[in-house]
């Protein structure tokens, strides 16, 4: 029996050695091309210091390059941070000091990091590295070390925003790992025939994607980024039948196709942003009746909740507006603030329960336990009810978290850095509508002396990641507050949200 994600992928690469595993830039991968090449990094990061156990941060862009090396460090028992390679320098020191990277695997198109050892990979842009420092991924006939590691180890640690305005790790067992794609290859209906596209960061949930085509002899067509036009040439030409995509992609497709679109698609996961009823129903129009909602958060990757293809009825339009229901290997509960379950109907935070929950967060037991209720629940933070049929109904945050374009942005972590300026006395970050991205990062400030609204807008290019970055800025003279002294923010959201739901998917 399989315990590991290791044990999984070896398994499915040698079963499936003549498949077209990965496809990119014009190049063709083999199973047994993958097989081989990932063996061949495992021994060079094996030479490198990397044992089971061992931290191992892949900070590049989509490329074949991300896969070898991520099933790489899964062959090693290694445990995985995948960093966004979106995010500004100052977080990726945080990410790799945190974690206790002892070793990084970067891109050359993205900026070197003192302080960890590096091997460098070339994800499409930058200059080459010296010999040594390079990833080669040669073949060599030195067998992989057998690691040992079981169910219980850790497989990889994903950072995600916090309170505190810097991420925190969220760390996922071998046994986590293993039963998200057991359920995954489920619910997201992944078969052995599909062809994935797969234009999201592989350092976010298109990474896991990409396993999961592996480990069910799927192949796998990684784009460098996003494009509306290409992807629907590649659509109608390049027999595409499964892609991911977050609500912004959906939009730009929508109006790219100008009302039609041939493709062969039979499954559009799509998620983790807010999304229009009015947009999805247009889509269903374009694409037909090929959409699956997923509802999860990192500690509880993916599949909450899902809401099936059949769920999308245009004669049901209540259920568009839903998250769906428990996913195949996932319960669902409302609870009061004392944690009691609540009937059906009733708002209260959404927590969940499954086989692949987080094992904890990394060096944090306070916020592991605030994370937990007894029976194995875990708090997602999100605010929301069940109706009678078990379909869950998103009303709000209890955190201020933003998302936009389908990337997470913490509030406080964008007050944090735009605080800093020395023009701003007063500012509260909040999501505001906006017709491509779902929600835009808007800053509500006090000015300063000397404060100008454009100068702020590009202060931050030097701060934050793109998508967390304010969009627009507004000027008060003062920001509400609640009775206990705290910025009210349902205030300030309030003539931004008038008449519209604050939708989520």
């Amino acid at each position: 029996m399989r315990t590991t994600l290791g044990e999984e992928l070896e398994a499915a690469l040698r079963r499936h050695p003549d498949r077209i595993a990965i496809e990119h830039a014009g190049r063709r991968w083999t199973f047994k091309d993958v097989d081989r090449r990932s063996a061949a990094v495992a021994t060079q990061l094996a030479d490198h210091g990397v044992v089971a156990g061992g931290v191992v941060a892949l900070h590049l862009r989509n490329c074949a390059e991300f896969v070898v090396a991520d099933v790489a460090v899964a062959r090693l028992g290694a445990v995985k941070v995948p960093v966004n390679p979106l995010l500004p320098p100052a977080t990726v020191a945080h990410v790799l000091r945190a974690s206790g990277a002892c070793l990084l695997v970067r891109g050359t198109s993205l900026p070197p990091v003192a302080g960890v050892p590096t091997l460098v990979v070339d994800d499409g842009g930058g200059a080459p590295a010296a010999p040594d420092e390079t990833l080669t991924g040669e073949f060599s006939s030195v067998p992989v070390p057998v690691p040992r590691i079981g169910p219980t180890d850790r497989a990889a640690i994903y950072f995600t925003g916090g309170t505190t305005g810097l991420p925190k790790g969220v760390v996922h067992s071998q046994a986590s790992t293993v039963a998200l794609h057991q359920a995954q290859l489920l619910e997201a209906e992944i078969t052995a025939d599909d062809r994935l596209l797969l234009a999201t960061p592989l350092a976010h949930a298109a990474g896991l994607f990409a396993q999961s085509a592996l480990i069910r002899g799927a192949t796998s067509v990684i784009e460098a980024g996003f494009d509306a036009a290409r992807v629907l040439d590649l659509l109608r030409d390049n027999a595409i039948t499964w892609m991911f995509l977050v609500p912004t992609m959906i939009y730009r497709l929508l109006d790219a196709a100008g009302g039609a679109a041939a493709h062969r698609l039979r499954t559009v996961v799509y998620g983790a942003a807010p999304i229009a009823p009015n947009r999805l129903s247009a889509a269903l129009e374009l694409f037909g009746p090929v959409f699956v909602q997923l509802y999860g958060q990192t500690e509880c990757p993916n599949w909450g909740t899902r809401l099936a293809k059949s769920d999308h009825d245009p004669a049901r339009p209540g259920l568009l507006g839903s998250a769906g229901r428990a996913s195949i290997a996932a319960d669902v509960q409302v609870v009061a603030a004392s944690g009691e379950a609540l009937p059906a109907g009733a708002t209260g935070e959404i927590c969940l329960r499954s086989p692949y929950t987080l094992d904890c967060y990394l060096d944090d037991p306070t916020a592991t336990a605030a994370k937990f209720l007894p029976g194995g629940w875990i708090r997602t933070g999100d605010v929301g009810f069940l109706d009678d049929d078990g379909y869950l109904h998103l009303r709000d945050r209890t955190s201020d978290m933003v998302i936009s374009g389908g990337m997470n942005v913490y509030c406080r972590e964008v007050e944090d850095a735009l605080a800093r300026h020395p023009a701003v006395a007063r500012v509260a970050v909040i999501g505001v509508p906006h017709d491509d991205w779902g929600e835009a990062v808007h800053a509500v400030v006090v000015p300063g002396p000397g404060f100008a609204a454009a100068e702020l807008l590009d202060w931050a290019r030097g701060e934050l990641a793109g998508y967390a970055r304010p969009k627009t800025v507004e000027i008060v003279d003062d920001l509400p507050e609640t009775p206990f002294g705290k910025i009210d923010k349902k205030v300030l959201r309030a003539l931004h949200w008038a008449g519209r739901d604050r939708a989520i998917g």
